[in-house]
């Protein structure tokens, strides 16, 4: 007896980046002098969730650390804009 069956895989999760949507996650930040403000990261994702996970993850790298001069990130506040 032979099976046969076909997969249906989801094809949104086998686009490439570049077609993925664009959404800008915004975190707020204070500098050690205690000055407010927010670094925004530019990340492609299929989801608002996916979105804020990969810009977190960027968030905690050595560029990013260092663009932000020792200012103190709030991953918990991150705000999600899909862009048009």
């Amino acid at each position: 007896m032979t099976l046969t069956a076909s997969l249906t895989l989801p094809t949104s999760r086998f686009r490439s980046a570049a077609d993925l949507p664009l959404w800008l996650v915004a975190m707020p930040t204070t500098s050690p002098t205690g000055t407010r403000g927010e670094q925004t990261f530019a990340v492609r994702a299929l989801t608002c969730t996916e979105a804020l996970t990969a810009a977190t993850t960027t968030a905690h790298t050595h560029p990013a650390l260092r663009h932000r001069r020792g200012a103190r990130i709030d991953t918990t506040g991150a705000r999600a804009t899909l862009h048009h």
